[in-house]
């Protein structure tokens, strides 16, 4: 038991613990990544995420590191802590089968403080970076302890109240792909050829999506509980998932926090990552995926598109897929029922 805990009959135990929970981080919490921290590389990542907005850390006393999404789910009532499609047919099937009575946000996400998991800011990451050491080959040899981190940690609260309210940017280059399909007309295709030379600075004219985007590699679905696991991701908004025929990701669009006016502020300074530094731009992805309305290969897909990518799988009788159409057959069933919607006319699912 724990100290000071209240205790409860078993009638008070058979309440929902979500009647007391103040912060509901099952639904301003997605989990994106877990990883070991064994290397400098491996650190860098780590620093290189905790720079962009609404991103969190997280370590447990195994010593696996996770990275949090930290922001409200769309469907969240912030004001009454309740969920708006609690028990409607929209619900994510994820959260209708949650037993808020084993609830691991509640215990390591909230604002009191657990003994097996620990959450890192900057603050708590720059006390652990500065108590590492390397060997020679760049191997992390020595970590601060965990009950050194305990005791440091406790004098170093993190404020809960202070994520990023700041809503998602607008999505210009996805608009357009959508305004144009509507229109009726198509993404014209860059024809135009560049010298040798045109190639030096391949950052010119970039809007920096490098640094306004995470991408994190994400399991194809599998079956029926997999694509569901999407539809809870994409309810957080900022959330996107990226779509290739043999690569799926979920997508976060943020901003790196030493981003100004589309350039990095740091650039050739020490606290720049590695990761950044050694980027190749000539065989950057962003630009590509990002920055062109409809990338050949890649589609993104939003809350909004949802119910047209489950349309494009099938299932066995057990929920694991059959059949998932190629991205390219994915995006021209998400274009044609634009199309179809715009004219009032929506044409039945694909069978």
């Amino acid at each position: 038991m724990k100290l000071n805990s209240k205790c409860l009959s078993h009638r008070e135990a058979l309440e929902s613990p979500c009647i007391s929970c103040k912060t509901s981080p099952c639904c301003t919490h997605l989990p994106l990544h877990t990883f070991q921290l064994t290397n400098l590389s491996e650190l860098d990542h780590a620093i290189y995420a905790l720079n962009f907005d609404k991103i969190e850390l997280g370590l447990s006393a195994s010593g696996e590191w996770s990275i949090y999404y930290h922001y409200p789910c769309r469907f969240l009532d912030r004001q009454k802590r309740s969920c708006t499609i609690h028990n409607k047919p929209e619900q994510p099937q994820i959260c209708v089968h949650y037993n808020p009575y084993n609830c691991w946000y509640k215990r390591a996400l909230t604002d009191n403080a657990s003994t097996d998991f620990i959450r890192i800011d900057r603050k708590r990451l720059d006390f652990i970076v500065s108590n590492i050491t390397f060997d020679d080959d760049r191997n992390i040899v020595k970590v601060p302890n965990w009950e050194v981190m305990l005791k440091a940690f406790a004098e170093m609260p993190i404020d809960s109240r202070t994520f990023s309210s700041q809503p998602p940017d607008k999505d210009l280059v996805f608009d357009e792909w959508q305004r144009t399909v509507l229109k009726g007309g198509t993404i014209p295709i860059q024809e135009k050829t560049y010298s040798y030379d045109a190639f030096e600075d391949a950052c010119t004219d970039c809007q920096a999506y490098c640094c306004k985007t995470l991408v994190f590699p994400h399991p194809v679905p599998a079956n029926i509980a997999g694509l569901d696991y999407l539809k809870f991701c994409l309810g957080f908004p900022g959330i996107e998932v990226g779509i290739a025929d043999d690569v799926w990701s979920i997508i976060v669009k943020t901003t790196c926090r030493h981003l100004k006016d589309n350039r990095c502020s740091v650039y050739d300074l020490p606290e720049r990552p590695r990761l950044c530094s050694y980027y190749d731009a000539w065989k950057c992805t962003y630009k590509v995926q990002f920055g062109q309305p409809r990338p050949s290969g890649f589609l993104r897909i939003k809350y909004e598109q949802f119910d047209q990518l489950r349309d494009c799988f099938q299932f066995d009788m057990n929920g694991d897929v059959v059949q998932a159409l190629s991205v390219e057959d994915i995006r021209d069933y998400v274009e044609e029922q634009w199309c179809q919607v715009n004219s009032g006319t929506i044409r039945s699912p694909i069978t």
